[in-house]
């Protein structure tokens, strides 16, 4: 469930029900518990925060780089010999673990709400059915990190999101456990209201970051022998005739030392693939040309949008960029953001991203 639909159920409930509880108006730094499942994340959020962050750290806890405590005082150190000792024993891998525990600082003040994250914690379960406490890892130790990587995302999602940035959106769907002493055990209904006035409540202000509609694309265009579009066959002869006269330009920006033993030879290029950034403007798709793949000889090779500059390719008149954003040539849908996309499916997700909103290409 989508933490708006999440709220507007718990704002029906309350007046449906009839009940209300004495909320404060203001709050200080209280420190919260929230609790995330990997299960319960919605597609059109983008990413999983859950998996995505075990994924991220997971490499780090393996190796010792980043300490793991057995607790949010951080007396004692985990290890990474530990670390691995529980992994050998839990029911399934660390990075396909379901339950994240995010520890924050919450304050309501003059009607607006803040929080600040201190860290995370992990859990799991043995083989045996017993829970397995990890440790957790200070938000201080892995921020850097955190704002200079990109969360994976679905095609719903922002190609250019960082894990920080997801994180401050608060659009993930989570579940408020503890709050400051109480952990809800007598009231559990006012956790809901106090997450509900915290992230739902019309009358408080909030400052969460909004997350930008980017999309990554990239597509294939299919070659002239598998295809009759006399576009497509324009396509590769210009990029043929280009990649021949300046092969140099290859040889510059690949440490394969392949082409080389074919600089003599004519060079055939098998597969075109262009990589796009689409972004919206009075919602229309606008597209900008990243990169461009060319498969020569079974070989990659990846010219960025400003070495295709210099190479100065015209397709029928027009820049390469501009003909490239008019789609007349026959093409496969690859990926949209970091979402593989099946050749069957590749027409039904191109038409989605020209007419659904863009949260909701995955239906």
């Amino acid at each position: 469930m989508h933490l708006r639909s999440f709220g507007l159920l718990l704002g029906i409930c309350f007046l449906s029900t009839g009940y209300t509880a004495k909320l404060p108006k203001n709050y200080e730094k209280t420190p919260v518990l929230i609790h995330l499942s990997a299960l319960k994340q919605h597609d059109s959020i983008g990413f999983n925060m859950v998996r995505s962050l075990q994924e991220l750290i997971y490499p780090k806890l393996l190796t010792g780089d980043l300490a793991l405590w057995e607790g949010s005082d951080k007396k004692k150190i985990v290890g990474s010999q530990n670390f691995r000792a529980l992994e050998r024993n839990a029911l399934l891998p660390f990075v396909s673990g379901n339950d994240l525990f995010i520890h924050e600082y919450w304050e309501i003040f003059n009607k607006s709400f803040s929080f600040d994250i201190q860290g995370f914690s992990f859990t799991g379960t043995t083989k045996a059915g017993k829970k397995i406490n990890y440790g957790f890892v200070d938000i201080q130790d892995i921020t850097n990190l955190l704002k200079s990587t990109t969360i994976p995302s679905n095609a719903s999602g922002s190609a250019e999101l960082s894990y920080w940035n997801a994180l401050q959106s608060k659009q993930y769907y989570f579940h408020l456990v503890q709050f400051g002493n109480n952990n809800f055990k007598t009231n559990p209904r006012s956790s809901l209201q106090l997450q509900y006035q915290a992230m739902q409540d019309p009358s408080i202000n909030r400052e969460l970051f909004k997350i930008p509609p980017i999309k990554h694309i990239k597509y294939k265009v299919l070659a002239p022998d598998i295809n009759s579009n006399i576009e497509n066959k324009n396509i590769y002869i210009i990029f043929t005739e280009t990649v021949n006269k300046n092969k140099q330009t290859i040889l510059n920006n690949t440490e394969s030392g392949h082409f080389q033993t074919i600089i003599f030879l004519p060079w055939e290029i098998d597969q075109i693939s262009i990589l796009e950034k689409w972004t919206k403007y009075k919602n229309i798709p606008f597209q900008e040309l990243l990169a461009i793949e060319l498969l020569i000889d079974k070989h990659l090779i990846t010219l960025s949008s400003k070495q295709l500059e210099e190479l100065g390719i015209a397709i029928n008149l027009q820049s390469l960029e501009e003909y490239l954003s008019e789609k007349r040539f026959t093409f496969l849908l690859e990926d949209i953001n970091t979402q593989e996309i099946a050749p069957q499916q590749s027409e039904t997700y191109y038409k989605t991203l020209l007419t659904n909103p863009w949260n909701k290409i995955i239906n």
